[in-house]
């Protein structure tokens, strides 16, 4: 996946992209969310700074994703 270039992470894409990651989480494709939130985040710390808040919202998404999948692979 390649990364978008900074001017083009406008707050429509970061919402589009937190949506896309989300709805990975919710079915459960959590390797892919995970993914998802961290590229974001990424993205958005290159283009707004390291502790832009909806970066740190991205990472957060990260880590609940990590989580949950660790979770339902425990229950298997």
């Amino acid at each position: 996946m390649t990364s978008m270039s900074h001017q083009d992470l406008t707050e429509a894409e970061i919402e589009r992209r937190m949506a896309d990651a989300a709805r990975a989480e919710e079915q459960g494709s959590y390797r892919k969310a995970a993914h998802l939130y961290d590229q974001l985040g990424k993205d958005i710390q290159g283009r707004h700074g390291r502790f832009d808040s909806r970066a740190l919202d991205a990472f957060e998404g990260m880590a609940r994703a990590i989580r949950k999948g660790a979770e339902d692979e425990g229950a298997r």
